[in-house]
């Protein structure tokens, strides 16, 4: 449990460094939002490998982590509608759509579904598994969409600066970025039990991208309707493939 610890403080150190960096001075409670989107951060890695460091708390029997998703998301609504006030204009937990960019979102979304299936076609092959279709159709967008996109995405919203200037460049809505930083880290960087770091960048590459684009979509849209049932289609339709072929 220290070893998750450690490495969800690892995580933090990698994007702060960015958080720092484009935080907007004209907010007023700068030091809370990044209190609360760190104790956030932590306790959600920390439900959801509970049931994996506390055997007795893995309440649903199989091979994937249901039980931690569950107790991820169960803390993460609670902590949402404790907390949502502080970033009210940046609220995306609703299934109302914002009509602006419908045609870009649309685009996106079927852009995904298109490499979720070549994914499958290529480089996926599996005995099929029933379990691991449910688990993928439902709980890692449910859970990942409201964790990184309705919560972590409002708190940096509100925290940051809309763009951010580097030389005669501007990075418009960098908070999107971060929050896509952060998602391929928690994928792709692993703290081993011996202390040792491991690093998959194709992974990260891939995930990193997601996290942005999910983030995008859900700017776009004021909700995280179409990132999750986008997230939930790109896990299940590979496997599926994989399954079927």
């Amino acid at each position: 449990m220290f070893v998750d610890f450690i490495e969800s403080i690892i995580y933090l150190v990698c994007v702060f460094p960015f958080i720092l960096l484009m935080v907007n001075k004209a907010v007023s409670e700068k030091l809370l939002l990044l209190l609360l989107f760190s104790f956030f951060f932590i306790m959600m890695q920390f439900f959801l490998r509970l049931p994996i460091n506390v055997p007795e708390l893995d309440i649903i029997e199989g091979s994937w982590n249901w039980s931690g998703k569950i107790y991820a998301t169960t803390a993460s609504l609670i902590f949402y509608f404790s907390t949502k006030h502080l970033f009210q204009h940046h609220q995306y937990l609703k299934i109302q759509q914002s009509l602006n960019s419908r045609k870009k979102v649309r685009l996106i979304f079927f852009i995904i579904l298109l490499y979720a299936i070549a994914e499958g076609l290529f480089f996926y092959n599996k005995n099929f598994n029933g379990e691991t279709l449910l688990f993928q159709a439902t709980l890692p967008g449910i859970e990942e969409e409201l964790a990184y996109r309705a919560i972590m995405l409002g708190l940096l919203s509100t925290l940051l600066v809309d763009k951010f200037k580097i030389f005669k460049f501007y990075i418009h809505s960098p908070t999107i970025w971060i929050i896509g930083i952060l998602f391929g880290l928690i994928h792709a960087l692993k703290l081993n039990t011996d202390w040792s770091l491991s690093f998959n960048g194709i992974y990260f590459i891939k995930t990193f991208v997601l996290g942005v684009i999910w983030s995008w979509m859900t700017l776009k849209t004021k909700s995280i309707l179409l990132p999750i049932v986008s997230h939930n289609l790109a896990n299940f339709i590979p496997n599926l493939i994989g399954m079927l072929k």
